[in-house]
């Protein structure tokens, strides 16, 4: 009798499961109930005012101007702008005012005349001009007498101008009224025309708290190399 044929039969492949939550078996979660607030009542924003209303309900107290008010409301307006009378006229005669002044002002400027140069020369027109007829007389008759004289021959400029008022300030102290100031002619040294013109510039200048009257003294006394000089008391 023949032997059966053992079938072999393979083991089927096992089905893959997977458990992740396997381990947290067992585990209890503690729940929180979250409070529930209750229903708030929704605000709904309040309308915005549109702009013309806004301009309507300022505009609700003005009163409109009746046609009696407008005339009187132009004239006002038109006397507001109104320029003052002759102001428009004064303004175009001002240019003509103006180029008038200016011509006048040059014309009166050209006249001018200035002189700006100097000299240690004695100008023609402001020549010493001998004493007056009363102090001539003065002087012949011996009422006013010349007793001081200050003698400048052979002095520099600033010793001239030194010693001069030294000599006038003391001749007034002793109650002179009138002294002489020799300077030189200035014909044979150049330095005596240079004190003759220095000592006239310190008595029309400097010398005036000091001198009255001053001129060349007369032909007797040194003419025109010497000067009379009258103080003040």
């Amino acid at each position: 009798m023949a032997k059966k044929k053992s079938r072999h039969t393979e083991p089927k492949p096992s089905e893959f499961h997977t458990t992740p939550f396997s381990a947290l078996k067992g585990v209890a979660v503690a729940v929180t109930s979250q409070a529930v607030e209750p229903n708030r009542p929704i605000t709904r924003p309040e309308p915005v005012e549109d702009d013309s209303e806004l301009f309507l309900r300022a505009m609700d107290d003005v009163k409109r101007l009746g046609r009696r008010d407008a005339p009187a409301r132009a004239a006002t307006q038109t006397q507001q702008v109104k320029p003052a009378p002759g102001r428009a006229a004064a303004e175009k005669r001002q240019p003509e005012l103006d180029r008038g002044e200016r011509e006048a002002f040059s014309k009166a400027i050209g006249q001018l005349k200035l002189d700006v140069t100097f000299s240690d020369q004695t100008p023609e027109d402001e020549e010493l001009k001998p004493l007056g007829a009363n102090r001539l007389r003065q002087l012949k008759r011996g009422v006013v007498s010349v007793e001081r004289q200050l003698d400048l021959h052979g002095l520099t400029r600033e010793e001239a101008l030194e010693a001069l008022p030294r000599f006038l300030a003391s001749a007034a102290a002793h109650g002179e009224k009138a002294v002489l100031v020799i300077t030189g002619k200035g014909n044979n040294s150049p330095v005596e025309p240079v004190l003759q013109q220095a000592v006239l510039g310190w008595l029309r200048d400097a010398g005036r708290k000091l001198v009255v009257e001053f001129a060349p003294a007369p032909r007797e006394m040194g003419g025109s190399g010497a000067f009379v000089v009258f103080l003040r008391r």
